[in-house]
Formats: C-alpha cells, structure tokens, sequence
C-alpha cells in the first residue's frame, strides 16, 4: 500500500520570486536629486505635508474641511468642463490656499514631467 507521490511537496504562503528593487532605476538614470523629487510628487508627500500644515494652522478642522469641499464644489459647478480630467478641483483648492499663505505651489499641484521633452521640441541634430 504505497502512496502515489509526486516527490516532496511544500506548501508556501508566498512565492519565492523576489523583485529586483535596483533593476528600476537602472532603466531610466536620472541624477540622485531630481529622483528624490520626482519620488516627492509622485507618493504625494507634498501634497500630505501641505494639508497637514493646513490643518493645524486651522481651529477647527471639521469646518476647514467643510470649507474647501464646499469651494471645489463650486469650482466644479462654475466649471465642469475644465475638471475632471488631469485637473482636480480639490487640488485647486488647496493649492489656493498655500498659494495665500505664502508657499508657492503650482495651480492644481499640475507639474508636466520636466524630464520628458515637450511637443514643441525640436531635437538638434549636430553634423
């Protein structure tokens, strides 16, 4: 009475594939600084740090928070064409409000990738 068997079977929760966490930098080189940045705006930090530094400035929040939902509500209402695509009203909002309290922020926190070249670039060709 033997037991087919098919050798000796493991049972893993996870797989043993482990990611290569340096192969993605080396696909695209950017210099140490300009990563560290764009890392910034792309997980948000920014973003996060600036409605933190809001917040506290506020008395009380849950009125604070009301106040811009109801402000980018009225930005979608006056303007619903302009909303929605890469352009978010509550982004408006808040970039508005650092804006007024002295930190310069771009409109909507809307940055176009400074390291792709734009479609009015013209590559020179040197002969």
């Amino acid at each position: 009475m033997r037991k087919e068997s098919r050798g000796r079977r493991v049972w893993r929760r996870r797989k043993l594939i482990k990611k290569d966490e340096y192969m993605l930098p080396k696909m695209e080189r950017v210099p140490f600084m300009e990563e560290q940045v764009r890392i910034i705006r792309e997980q948000g930090k920014l973003l996060t740090m600036d409605i933190e530094r809001l917040l506290l400035s506020e008395d009380n929040r849950f009125d604070f928070v009301n106040e811009i939902a109801a402000e980018a509500n009225s930005y979608v209402e006056s303007n619903r064409d302009e909303y929605g695509g890469e352009k978010k009203a509550i982004l408006h909002v808040l970039s508005n409000r650092m804006n007024d309290t002295g930190i310069y922020r771009p409109e909507a926190y809307y940055e176009p990738d400074h390291f792709k070249p734009g479609p009015h670039y013209l590559r020179e060709e040197f002969t």
